[in-house]
């Protein structure tokens, strides 16, 4: 029984200290052409999400080189609300971090941070701006996420539950 108990709670543990937290984002790709999902960063291509009315959000895990480990399940939003499964892959579905974004939920100010603590230094950019671009997901670090504006122009950290996925919506 001791076994058993000790077992479980190692395992539980383990669990709380190795489990990743995992943000999302829609797409946002301007190429005009269907957007690659891949089997690893750079990989084959082993889906294509087309232009819908509407568009997808999906679920990132991890990162590695710019390129995004997503969840097999992909939320389509507008008319067409569904979710796909992606399948063909045995090594994930990875997607580049410049056809990701997301915006901020509630009130931008003081919202991105020179470094991944509340104690950062604020990034003074502006609401409206803020409101104007989208962010790109660069990197996790704990509960912050390094993002980039759409534009290139700035770079910084937010706290991930400050996250808006949802493009129709601010979030609030």
């Amino acid at each position: 029984m001791r076994k058993i108990i000790l077992t479980t709670l190692i395992m539980v543990i383990s669990m709380t200290v190795f489990a990743q937290t995992r943000a999302g984002a829609y797409i946002c790709d301007k190429s005009g052409t269907p957007t690659n999902v891949r089997n690893a960063p750079n990989g084959k291509v082993v889906h294509q999400l087309s232009d819908v009315d509407g568009g997808y959000v999906v679920s990132l895990i991890e990162v590695k080189n710019n390129w995004w480990k997503i969840e097999p399940v992909v939320w389509v939003y507008g008319d067409d609300e569904e979710d796909i499964q992606l399948k063909g892959s045995n090594t994930g579905y990875w997607l580049h971090y410049s056809v990701l974004q997301f915006d901020i939920a509630g009130d931008p100010t003081d919202v991105l941070r020179a470094t991944p603590s509340p104690k950062g230094k604020p990034l003074k950019l502006g609401a409206t701006y803020l409101f104007e671009v989208g962010l790109r997901p660069l990197e996790i670090r704990g509960e912050w996420i390094k993002v980039m504006t759409s534009d290139k122009r700035y770079t910084g950290w937010m706290p991930i539950d400050r996250i808006c996925d949802n493009p129709l919506t601010t979030c609030p």
